[in-house]
């Protein structure tokens, strides 16, 4: 399987100790009911009344103001911060703050805000739909079902609280990240994936 790459070194500046960063968490891309970043909010809403200190940046296009409005409605201003679309130094800083990227989807294929993640060093809480279980598991990220928003509340308050967790989980993406999704790593398996079609019509 070919999937996409993601340059390691253009996110080292946002690896960071996750001990710094226990209840923050980004959201990086498109808004809407699709990415499940209604859910999202709901899920914050809950968590915060365990965990008060909880702060989420959420990062992108697509609805955002209509999600500005319900982070207003929910009285959650001090807890979740919405921007518009971000890239370069502003990402990398968004994604150094973080001990997780969260993106908790109904329908997805890889997105990329998951290898960039990984690439940053980040624990990873998504859903378990597309390709994203290939890729995550217990021993770098939470997965919930879609809209199930206390499994999502319960996942935020479970990477708030166990630094050793979050720990293994970043050495594990990155080491991850290197193996199976770095860009040198895809344009080997591009290459040979090439070599192996010459080869198949040489046969011919």
């Amino acid at each position: 399987m070919l999937y996409n790459g993601v340059d390691l070194a253009a996110f080292q500046a946002a690896v960071s100790d996750p001990a710094e960063h226990l209840h923050s968490f980004v959201m990086l891309g498109r808004m809407g009911a699709r990415k499940g970043t209604y859910d999202f909010i709901e899920a914050a809403a809950l968590a915060v009344k365990q965990a008060p200190g909880l702060t989420i940046c959420i990062a992108g296009d697509g609805e955002v103001e209509r999600i500005r409005g319900m982070v207003a409605e929910k009285e959650l201003g001090s807890h979740v911060t919405v921007l518009d679309w971000v890239d370069g130094e502003k990402k990398l800083e968004l994604l150094k703050n973080a001990a997780a990227v969260v993106l908790p989807s109904y329908h997805e294929g890889l997105p990329m805000a998951i290898l960039e993640g990984m690439a940053a060093g980040k624990a990873v809480i998504s859903t378990r739909v597309g390709a994203i279980p290939e890729v995550v598991t217990e021993a770098n990220g939470i997965l919930v079902e879609p809209g199930d928003v206390p499994a999502l509340a319960q996942a935020l308050l479970r990477c708030g609280s166990d630094v050793e967790k979050l720990n293994h989980m970043s050495v594990n993406n990155r080491e991850r990240a290197e193996a199976l999704f770095s860009v040198q790593e895809m344009h080997q398996r591009l290459a040979e994936y090439y070599r192996w079609t010459a080869e198949g019509k040489v046969k011919k």
